[in-house]
């Protein structure tokens, strides 16, 4: 349509110079050719910027993950865009297979792979039956060697792809307002038509045109170019593609914004959901708790390490802690003695042995060979490795895990001084008080166990029973601002929830700390893993809204929690950090998780990703999220109110005038004018699609959006008071218009150019009131007004240039100036419902008034 608009501007001056010469002929068509393409210009600068956000924001966000490699008898670390055939790729769980390859050993390995239809697929590899790997599956279990046999093209894809049930509205809400706009234009097209061939169009001196009599050829020519110029510029005009647009530049400008604060959003259009969130469920370690842990505690059976020295333990049980600690984690044997585990509960036992007890990496590697490994799982809670010794060639067994289910295998336990005793009765009541008193200070415990063995296949057959280590307590400190953030939390009517994988008594503390129960909570507020899967679907759904804190929760557990407030009705918010996590996160309706140490797998199930240290992160997003949501809202009900109006008065002018709108002016048939309503439908066009973009988009959230409760996700973006706002204001606008357009020369004493002058700046000054109407509904709207500088900046802006154009390019324009008297009628007129919008805002609730109680007269 612009193409159309364009070709017809050259025609213009084609006919302007073939009748007023060169000399006074070329003015009218180069300004409208200037005009349309100072609106395309414009109009592309606005769209220009937030693809150039997004370019950048996908630059940041196209963090590519590293993986262990063997090169050229080497050990690296590398991309895996890196990856060549022929490297030994180690990996572990969480990680991405980087390539196509061959497993040449390891154990346990299972991977998901996402297929075509969007389900997961989990796959079992062993040498076997399934030896083969695939580039883009993650490795949720399990470790193994790869041998890198096929190398992929590393694919990065720019810019914000704008996909969802929010788009998917917008777009509907274009198409409905684009089809009334073009079937407008439709209309005045046939209405122009049939006056052309019925005669009754004039030209300014009065003349008729017709297809024949005085009318010559090319003056018909150009009064056709006429009547397709105005329907072409109302339709293009009335499309509201900016609706799209103003999401795009929503989304880049915030977006940019939070990555200052470290936060990553991969789903820009989560935002939908984030508004929604009616409840947030979290992980202690890594969401309330710092990555970063301390070992406090060590019990050498019944001795506490305070009370023993190291140097004083028996070098035979030194020497089995340094084989259950060395060997029996997710470090792989073949790294240098300068690394640790990744995993930070095992990093801290890994240095604290390495320190305090002694352990030397390299002398324990060639000491013994690893024959098996039973990693770590979360349902299980515990992991194993059966190893054999190099000098006597015996085998051992070393497990670590969960003090509930490691103490249970055990049938006797170490001293410090290399005795073996029994696990009694009493033994066991006094290690259950240990592990209560830890669990009380908010203590993480990990147990180890050992035995000797000459079963080879010890995991798959062997019951034989253990020996007990020792017993490791390990703290970590709270995330600043997390009391003050759950309370936030509470007061935008959101509900926390704490999911744990520690004991009841642990998980009770730091809810407490936290904020998220109070000291007097109820029994049924807090509840474990176990009873949690006994309940039955009707008994879960009875409690699910009261339960504040999960204890000893498995995978299986959290997934199922989200599931049942889902099916609730809660939309949840899901805030991950382990391979455990990574069912729930995709179950979720907002998954989030900690960058910093999070596996792959768990940032792929994420839509948001976060680097930052300090917890009120959450309150970020939220805002976040329902101030885009807002702005959306506010800008689509602008733009339908600036659409509506603008095709009524169009279609009204053209119908009732005696010739179209624009005909001479953009034909020039006669008097060489320049096009009033071309041009007034070009200025609507950059504030719609600009100027107000900018204006109700590009501004940081007011705090009064986190104040109140989430939105229903099933509401429409277009909701019941929205409807009655636009149409409320739409209404009045016509109203304005029609009486200024029929009677405004009588009642106001002006003439047809003043009237004209009179609707334009109405019209315009309307817009920028509509722009302004929405915040007028904030409390202190003073005090945020003066943060919303940019806001009241573009207001200025569009009102002082349709002032200037009125008053001093009127020539430009074909305006006539207006009084002082009829300027502060086109402010009130376009101010009037602001102020009325403004007056009910400050207005008590009807509730706090109270009638006086009359009482009844009794004789």
């Amino acid at each position: 349509m612009i193409a159309v608009l364009f070709i017809c501007a050259v025609l213009s001056l084609c006919f302007g110079i073939q009748k007023h010469g060169l000399r006074q002929g070329w003015q009218e068509g180069l300004t409208k050719i200037l005009a349309i393409l100072v609106v395309v210009i414009v109009s592309s600068s606005g769209k220009f910027w937030p693809i150039t956000q997004c370019l950048e924001f996908s630059v940041i966000s196209s963090y590519i993950p590293e993986t262990d490699v063997v090169r050229s008898s080497k050990w690296q670390r590398i991309p895996i865009c890196r990856a060549l055939v022929g490297d030994i790729v180690f990996l572990k769980p969480g990680d991405q297979v980087p390539a196509d390859g061959l497993f040449i050993d390891g154990c346990s390995l299972n991977t998901e792979m996402t297929k075509t239809d969007g389900q997961i697929e989990r796959i079992e590899v062993d040498a076997h039956e399934n030896p083969f790997l695939f580039f883009g599956s993650t490795v949720v279990d399990g470790y193994a060697r790869m041998l890198v046999t096929a190398v992929g093209k590393n694919v990065k894809h720019h810019g914000i792809s704008l996909r969802g049930s929010l788009i998917d509205e917008l777009k509907r809400i274009t198409s409905i307002v684009g089809k009334s706009g073009k079937t407008v234009a439709l209309l005045v097209f046939m209405v122009f038509l049939v006056r052309l061939l019925t005669g009754k169009l004039h030209d300014d001196n009065g003349k008729r045109v017709s297809f024949g009599g005085e009318t010559r050829i090319g003056d018909v020519l150009a009064v056709i170019v006429g009547i397709l110029a105005t329907p072409t510029m109302i339709a293009l005009t009335s499309t509201p593609e900016d609706l799209v647009s103003a999401v795009r530049t929503c989304l880049a400008y915030s977006m940019k914004r939070l990555m200052k604060t470290q936060i990553l959003v991969r789903e820009p259009l989560i935002c939908h959901k984030v508004a929604s969130v009616t409840t947030v469920c979290m992980n202690k370690t890594g969401t309330l708790t710092m990555d970063s842990m301390e070992m406090t505690k060590f019990w050498q059976g019944l001795n506490s390490i305070e009370e023993v020295q190291h140097n004083l333990i028996a070098p035979s049980v030194l020497e089995l802690l340094h084989q259950g600690i060395g060997l029996n984690t997710t470090q792989p044997p073949s790294r240098s003695s300068s690394s640790s585990p990744i995993n930070s509960t095992e990093k801290t036992i890994f240095e604290w042995a390495v320190k305090q007890l002694g352990m030397d990496v390299e002398s324990l590697k060639k000491s013994c060979t690893i024959l098996e490994i039973k990693p770590f799982n979360s349902k299980n809670r515990q992991s194993g490795v059966l190893i054999s010794k190099n000098g006597d060639n015996t085998i051992h067994v070393h497990r670590k895990g969960a003090p509930e289910v490691i103490i249970p295998m055990c049938s006797h336990y170490y001293e410090s001084t290399g005795n073996v005793k029994v696990m009694n009765k009493g033994s066991k009541a006094l290690f259950e008080q240990i592990l209560a008193g830890m669990a009380e200070n908010g203590f993480r415990c990990i147990a180890f166990a050992h035995t000797k063995t000459s079963i080879r296949d010890y995991f798959t057959f062997s019951r034989q029973q253990l020996i007990l280590l020792g017993l490791v307590g390990l703290t970590t400190s709270r995330r600043t601002g997390t009391r003050g953030t759950v309370e936030d939390c509470r007061k935008a009517g959101i509900n926390v929830k704490l999911i744990t994988g520690d004991n009841k008594v642990t998980a009770t503390i730091m809810a407490t700390k936290c904020g998220i129960i109070k000291l007097d909570y109820q029994p049924d507020e807090v509840i474990d893993g176990e009873e949690f899967r006994k309940f039955s679907s009707e008994e879960r759904m009875a409690k699910i809204e009261n339960i504040c804190v999960l204890a000893r929760a498995t995978p299986d557990d959290k997934l199922l929690l989200v599931q049942s407030l889902k099916q609730k009705g809660h939309v949840v918010a899901f805030i991950g950090r382990g391979i455990g996590d990574a069912q729930a996160l995709r179950e979720a309706n907002v998954g989030l998780c900690f960058g910093t140490q999070g596996a792959e797998i768990v940032k792929a199930c994420s839509a948001i990703v976060m680097s930052c240290k300090d917890f009120p992160f959450i309150i970020d997003i939220l805002t976040w999220g329902r101030g885009i949501h807002d702005s959306v809202q506010i800008y689509t009900q602008f733009l339908l109110i600036a659409s509506f109006v603008a095709l009524v008065i169009d279609f009204v002018m053209a119908v009732s005038s005696s010739e179209p709108p624009g005909l001479n002016a953009v034909v020039a048939v006669s008097t060489g004018k320049i096009p009033f309503p071309v041009f007034q439908l070009l200025w609507m066009k950059l504030i719609a699609g600009t100027l107000a973009v900018i204006a109700l988009n590009i501004e940081k959230p007011s705090q009064d959006v986190i104040r109140r409760p989430p939105r229903n996700l099933k509401e429409p973006l277009i909701t019941a008071q929205m409807r009655k706002k636009i149409g409320a204001q739409a209404l009045y606008q016509i109203a304005i218009f029609l009486v200024i357009h029929f009677k405004g020369k009588s009642l106001f004493n002006v003439n047809d150019k003043e009237k004209d002058s009179l609707v334009l700046s109405t019209y315009i000054l309307c817009q920028a009131f509509n722009i302004f109407n929405p915040r007028l509904l904030e409390k202190n709207i003073f005090e945020e007004m003066q943060k919303k500088k940019l806001l009241l900046s573009i207001i200025g802006l569009i009102i002082s240039i349709q002032f200037i154009m009125v008053e001093l390019l009127n020539g430009f324009s074909e305006t006539a100036r207006l009084g002082f008297g009829q300027w502060g009628l086109c402010v009130a007129f376009s101010a009037a419902p602001s102020m009325v919008t403004w007056f009910v805002s400050c207005m008590p609730p009807v509730g706090n008034f109270k009638l006086p109680m009359l009482k009844p007269k009794i004789d």
